[in-house]
């Protein structure tokens, strides 16, 4: 019964951590995912994040309550296999390494804290672990990111994507001088039976150097208002691409180092506001367990050596 208890949380641990690594396969593939300024793919940032502050709140619990080896390791080996099957193989054996070691490192670090403890604090003794993991993890997935970035890039080269530019370009309205003066914004609303009427006396247009033609083409459905300004904007857009991709190209080796440190920055900050939660999270879940009568606590009376002069 002991041993069940201690492995209770490896299932659980197991599938939101190959979801988490399940998250993190479309990255992979292209890097615009990074330059998106769109709510979708700040969602997309906020579920990865969650997905590796709940994966190393799990792991840091299920090492708590098994405080075996024999048991932590087997565990942190298979869920580290679990990129195998989400990524390519060179890139998946990389990431399943450097994820082993992670957790090596946190189980490591979380039996000698947790072998020399006076006062059994959840909030305290697990939460720099569970912070600790989560950066660990992220400096790995970072490092895959960067090997994929630099392999895209070698292959197709860098483009910036359109979603910066028109980003950039929406800040700078567009000149519509040419549009507002052009001769169809400035014909006057004319009524169809005062065109009838032009039609009857066409001299009358002649007189004032007008075509008679001129009538037939009025109250017509006007093409799309927006054309003119798309076109000129699809021009700018263009010029204005062509010259940042002259003034990157020097540094085109360096792109994909950028984008990790980037995407590293992104990733750390959200988990670091999302793990804010954890500390009343670890208090709740240990109070679950002694109510449930899962874990027990102890009190203890040491003596306590002191100096007197």
């Amino acid at each position: 019964m002991n041993i069940v208890k201690k492995l209770a949380l490896a299932p659980l641990f197991l599938i939101i951590f190959a979801l988490f690594v399940y998250q993190l396969a479309p990255f992979l593939k292209s890097y615009d995912l990074i330059f998106s300024l769109s709510i979708n793919t700040f969602l997309e940032l906020l579920i990865l994040s969650f997905f590796i502050s709940i994966s190393c709140f799990l792991f840091v619990l299920f090492t708590t309550l098994a405080s075996d080896w024999k048991m932590v390791l087997p565990v942190a080996f298979l869920s580290a296999l679990i990129p195998m099957l989400f990524m390519e193989p060179a890139l998946g054996l990389v990431f399943t390494v450097a994820i082993f070691i992670s957790f090596l490192l946190t189980y490591l670090s979380l039996d000698s804290t947790l072998k020399s403890y006076l006062t059994f604090k959840p909030e305290a003794l697990l939460g720099p672990s569970i912070r600790h993991l989560s950066g660990l993890l992220i400096l790995a997935f970072c490092l895959v990111y960067f090997l994929s970035t630099s392999k895209i890039i070698a292959q197709n080269g860098f483009q910036i994507p359109d979603s910066l530019i028109e980003a950039a370009l929406k800040i700078t309205p567009l000149d519509l001088t040419a549009e507002q003066n052009s001769p169809t914004s400035q014909l006057p609303a004319i009524s169809q039976e005062q065109i009838d009427l032009l039609k009857q006396n066409p001299d009358l247009l002649r007189q004032s150097g007008l075509d008679p033609s001129i009538l037939d083409t009025l109250n017509q459905p006007q093409p799309k208002a927006g054309s003119p300004q798309n076109l000129t904007q699809d021009v700018i857009k263009q010029t204005v691409k062509d010259q940042m991709q002259s003034l990157i190209k020097p540094y085109q080796n360096f792109i994909p180092a950028g984008l990790a440190v980037l995407l590293f920055l992104t990733l750390q900050s959200l988990t670091s506001v999302i793990n804010l939660l954890i500390y009343p999270l670890l208090w709740i879940t240990f109070f679950i367990l002694e109510r449930t009568g899962f874990v027990k606590f102890t009190e203890e009376m040491r003596p306590v050596k002191k100096m007197i002069i």
